[in-house]
Parts: structure tokens; sequence; C-alpha cells
């Protein structure tokens, strides 16, 4: 692309091996001008002409400053509300009555769910409304908590601050964005504290093992993060969620991700949909 400082071969080789064995992110031989337009503006930024300079930077820098931003620059953290909407459908009829039933005859344990690669928040403040016309008057008593954790600080910012633009949107059910959201501006909304209050945003690179968690999740959303990563890379990560996953609870995952039946310890509900069964 014009104007984009050269990337050698050598240089792109770098770049790939260090996103996959730091952070299990896989990128081909086809992601040359991808990587050289994300990290341009870095190398302005920084009065860097080379990539070659670049990576000496990352060399030598001990303070893991710059692999951070190095990471926020290459990675996608693009989504909007309600994305693939059946999930959501799912909670609704199948997931949330059991817990409601459950919640009325005793003291219910608080209800756990994480967003594992929760790019911007959108899905988190999604499975939030989900939870508020789901539970109904079972909200209280189930006390529900979401953790939501990504790799990208900058993403992390945006989902923290709760400002969304008006095309992030187009899935939801209208109804919800008067209840859920207020107005910034001609542009934008604003989470209201019912649905942001619930979630917490963590910094979490999904192969960093073991995950710092204390206790297991009821519900796991890890949706269009695994298509990043190798065989490998997935069946670790598979196999991370599942151990925080409690008996009974599930894991959702992308469309257009697959985890093979032989191979985990999932059993199969639908598709994108798995869940944890036994008492392990």
């Amino acid at each position: 692309m014009e104007g984009l400082p050269e990337i050698r071969e050598a240089d792109y080789r770098f770049v790939a091996d260090l996103l996959y064995r730091r952070f299990g992110i896989q990128f081909g031989d086809r992601k040359k001008i991808l990587v050289a337009g994300r990290l341009a503006k870095r190398l302005r930024e920084l009065g860097l002409s080379s990539f070659a300079d670049y990576i000496k930077l990352l060399r030598s820098d001990g303070s893991g400053a710059e692999l951070v931003e190095f990471v926020n620059r290459l990675t996608t953290n693009h989504s909007y509300f309600f994305r693939e909407i059946e999930h959501f459908d799912f909670l609704r009829t199948v997931v949330f009555p059991p817990l409601v039933q459950g919640a009325a005859k005793t003291v219910a344990d608080s209800l756990r769910i994480w967003s594992a690669g929760c790019a911007a928040g959108e899905e988190a403040h999604s499975i939030a409304i989900a939870l508020r016309e789901g539970l109904g008057e079972s909200f209280q008593l189930l006390d529900p908590a979401i953790l939501a954790t990504d790799i990208s600080l900058s993403a992390l910012k945006d989902a923290s601050a709760g400002i969304y633009p008006d095309n992030r949107f187009g899935e939801m059910p209208k109804v919800y964005l008067s209840r859920y959201f207020s107005r910034c501006d001609r542009e934008h909304w604003q989470a209201l504290p019912s649905i942001h209050d619930p979630i917490l945003f963590k910094r979490l690179n999904l192969m960093s093992f073991p995950y710092p968690f204390k206790s297991r999740f009821d519900v796991v959303f890890c949706r269009n993060v695994m298509i990043y990563f190798d065989n490998d890379a997935r069946k670790k990560l598979v196999a991370a969620l599942f151990d925080f996953i409690k008996p009974g609870g599930y894991l959702f995952v992308g469309h257009s991700e697959t985890i093979q039946r032989g191979e985990s310890p999932f059993a199969y509900v639908k598709p994108a949909i798995y869940r944890k069964d036994g008492d392990t």
C-alpha cells in the first residue's frame, strides 16, 4: 500500500512468531499488508522509519509496555450488540428458567458469567441485558456477576466507558435501547448503571495458564476468539475453559468455530453451544 514502510520477510516472521508465542494468535503468510497497515501509525508516533527499528525496540523493551501496545494495534476489537442473537435466545429459554426456579426455592449461589475476549464490551453488556430481562425478580436473588476480559487495553478502556455509536445496535431489540442506555450526543449512547455495574472488566491473555480465578462460571462466552488460534492452542484453551465451568454450565463459541467432539470434554448441545456434564 502506498505510503506504508516496507516490511521485510524476516521482520514479518518475527512479528508473526511473537504473536503466536506470547498470545497464541496465528497470523498466516498473507497478513503482511495488514501488519504493515496497523503498525505504521505506531512507527510514526515513535519517530521510527523502519520495521527493523521497531523490532529492535520490542527486543530491548524490558518493561513490556511496548509489547502491550504492539498487541493492541494488531488485534481486532469490533463487535456489536446481540451478535449471534440465537445465543441470547438460548439463555432466555434454556439456561435461565432452571436458575429462576432454583432461586425461588432456596438461597442461590451467585450467578457467574465470563465474556472471554470481550472487545469493547458489547457482548458483556448484551449479557447483562439478557440477565435483566430473563431473570426478572430473581435478578437480586441470583446476584449475577459478569467478568469481561480481553488482551487489548484500548478495547478495555472503551468497554469500561460503556459508550457506543449508533451503528453497534443493529441487532438489538429497539425497546432495550431506551431501557438500558441514555443519549450522550447525536451519535452515541451510554450504558446505564443497571447493566454496566454488574460487569468487571479485566485484562487477560487467554494463553496465560493457569487462570487467576477463585471460582468457576455458570456460563462462558468465548466467541470468535479461537479463529485466531491454531489447533494446539485451541485444545489448550478449551481444556482451560472446561476447568473453570461449573458442572451443568455452558460454553458458547462463535458460529464460525467448532470444537471437535472426539477431542473435547464438552457435550455438544447445538451448533456453537456446548455443555459441561457430570459432577467434575
